[in-house]
């Protein structure tokens, strides 16, 4: 995108160069070129090389030629891509030839061919916006800009949307619409800034001086001016601190002469330093201008001799005509009136071809207009003959429609009828499963409600009834050991074995831990029993927030526990088992783990009865089971939420 934009500044100020021709330099690239080893290659190095010929060497003509031989070989070769970007070169050429509507039209083949190549389509409309503005249609030049500035926006390139902010600026300028030209250029200079484009920002900042001194603001367009040379001293380039300084000092013409001549030698320098004959020659003319006010004609006539110099070589007519009347002025003043007449006949011709132009400029515009009204009248007229069809045709569809509507009508009632009646099915269908789910859940609750007032029963006969017996076999036993008889002492040692059993059997029926602990509580009290009792070591965690939920699921809960801890102790020969229970955010974990030998669930046996009380209690419960099981061990995981948990009384 850069040489994008160094390529046609450099177009803008073609004719400030002097042209040259170079046969010497056609003969052997033809030459060389022609080695290559195919059509294709030829044609690609033919256009390189015609836009050198334009670039470096300002020859049109030299440049053409070589367009012509890179157009021949594309055709020749097939090379569509190249024969579209020659069709651009010659729209170029013509531009700057000043031949118009030649230049549009290969530009119009070109911007046909990439219409789906975004840059190179801007490429060409940038060309396309030039024309516009050289034969004074400005509203079509601004409109081509706009939609150069929309493709950069869409492939979001901010460097070649500053700079297309710029050529809309330029525009508004040369309408007089200073506001938005100042709007614009502001536009430009923020993305600049950031960027970090120092050069740029200083260019953009002396543009705005330009425009806010034609609205005769001149404080303002100081401040700008100064901007403007502060950041140009920054970056330390010449180009920008002469202008700058040439600038600020047409700040000053009216308020202190004396310093804006002092800039202006400031800005002398650097400017012919630089050499660029454009900006040199309006400068030439400033300096010589402001002697001339001031009486000093001979210092007027060295530097209008100095702007004629660089005038002369080009077809820069706006300039040549401000040179031509400073020097008729000066020679007049010195008594000099042959040379007085001649510049001032020179003057005179060179305003009226310039007034030929803005004429011809006119003239196209209004051609264009009438073409364009002309195009619109028939337009219209086709328009009308079209609505015309389009009622005979609308009247003939009209019952067609009306039937069709009728048609629609009734599928619509149908298909809304027919939704209704599933929606109602649906509705249905979704009471019956609550009905079934909530007999489910009552018929879980009435069993597991029965399954604990058993267990309560039978730890009561346990502990009440077959202990006691126990205890009291026990004692006669004991009143016989002064017998020393050695089967009394086994008796009574078996005795002791069956009652610790029958306390553990009653414990684990309704553990005390649990009506008087919570679930926490109870399940660790229950694993450091299990764990003295037992050589696999079973140990208990609970990780994250304390909890509380009510009696049932806690019951339940620890019933899984129970089973899910005795299944591994009785079958899976493990080492280690691992009970965890973790709670975040109303999520609610239980973990059961061991590293036994593990089982297949797809075939294990799903009717035993401690699986099938595990499944009803996580059913019970509105829980979620996940089993893990391999040669390294059992993981039992369920997730629970304690707002469900908490639903039941």
């Amino acid at each position: 995108m850069k040489l994008f934009i160094l390529f046609f500044a450099f177009v803008f100020t073609f004719f400030s160069v002097k042209a040259q021709t170079h046969e010497t330099y056609k003969d052997s690239i033809s030459v060389e070129i022609k080695k290559s080893s195919s059509d294709s290659l030829r044609a690609q190095r033919f256009y390189k090389e015609s836009l050198y010929a334009l670039q470096r060497l300002n020859d049109l003509e030299l440049s053409k030629q070589f367009v012509d031989s890179s157009m021949h070989y594309s055709k020749i070769s097939g090379f569509k891509d190249k024969e579209a970007n020659c069709h651009f070169m010659y729209g170029l050429l013509e531009r700057v030839s000043g031949n118009y509507d030649k230049a549009l039209d290969h530009l119009a083949k070109n911007i046909k061919y990439f219409e789906k190549d975004s840059t190179s389509k801007a490429y060409a409309l940038f060309q396309v916006g030039i024309i516009h503005s050289k034969l004074g249609d400005y509203e079509n030049s601004l409109k081509t800009y706009f939609e150069i500035l929309d493709i950069f926006e869409h492939k979001k390139d901010s460097f070649a949307m500053a700079s297309t902010y710029n050529s809309i600026a330029n525009i508004y300028g040369e309408m007089d619409r200073h506001d938005e030209a100042i709007l614009n250029y502001q536009m430009a200079n923020s993305i600049f800034i950031l960027k970090h484009k120092k050069r740029n920002q200083s260019m953009s900042l002396r543009n705005i001086a330009e425009i806010t001194l034609r609205k005769k603001d001149t404080l303002k367009s100081r401040e700008y001016a100064i901007k403007s040379l502060a950041i140009a001293q920054e970056v330390n380039e010449d180009s920008e601190i002469g202008n700058s300084y040439y600038m600020l000092g047409r700040t000053y013409l009216s308020s202190d002469p004396k310093l804006a001549l002092n800039y202006y030698l400031k800005a002398k320098p650097l400017l012919e330093k630089v050499g660029y004959s454009y900006s040199l020659t309006a400068f030439y003319h400033d300096l010589g201008n402001f002697y001339e006010e001031n009486n000093k004609t001979t210092e007027a006539l060295i530097y209008y001799n100095k702007g004629l110099d660089l005038v002369e070589n080009s077809n820069d007519l706006h300039h040549a005509k401000n040179i031509y009347s400073g020097l008729s002025n000066s020679y007049f003043k010195n008594q000099n009136y042959r040379k007085a007449f001649d510049f001032q006949s020179k003057f005179i011709t060179a305003k009226d071809s310039i007034l030929n132009e803005e004429n011809i400029k006119s003239i196209n515009l209004l051609q264009k207009q009438f073409e364009t009204e002309k195009k619109n009248k028939e337009i219209v007229e086709q328009q009308l003959e079209l609505k015309q069809q389009d009622d005979e045709i609308q009247q003939k569809n009209n019952q067609l429609i009306y039937m069709s509507g009728i048609a629609l009508f009734l599928l619509v009632a149908s298909l809304l009828t027919w939704l209704v009646f599933q929606q109602k099915q649906k509705r249905k269908s979704q009471e019956l499963l609550t009905l079934k789910r909530e007999y489910q859940i009552k018929s879980l609750e009435s069993l597991i409600e029965g399954e604990e007032k058993e267990r309560l029963r039978i730890a009561k006969e346990l502990h009440d009834g077959v202990n006691g017996d126990l205890s009291a076999i026990k004692y006669k036993l004991s009143t016989l050991l002064e017998m020393n008889n050695k089967v009394i002492k086994e008796a009574i040692t078996m005795i002791d074995s069956s009652c610790e059993q029958v306390r553990a059997i009653s414990h684990n029926l309704v553990p005390p831990s649990l009506e008087n602990f919570n679930l926490i509580e109870a399940s660790e009290e229950y694993c450091f029993n299990l764990n003295e009792m037992h050589t696999q070591e079973i140990v208990f965690q609970h990780l994250g927030d304390s909890f509380s939920i009510s009696k049932s699921p806690e019951i339940n809960v620890f019933r899984i526990i129970q089973e899910l801890v005795s299944n591994s102790i009785k079958h899976a020969e493990a080492d280690e088992i691992n009970v965890q229970i973790s709670c975040r955010e109303n999520h609610l974990s239980l973990s059961v783990e061991d590293n036994g030998i593990g089982f297949d669930p797809k075939t294990v046996k799903s009717n035993g009865i401690g699986l099938k009380n595990i499944q009803s209690r996580v059913d019970y419960l509105q829980a979620t089971m996940d089993v893990l099981s391999n040669e390294d061990g059992t993981s039992y995981t369920i997730e629970m939420d304690i707002n469900k948990l908490n639903d039941h009384n």
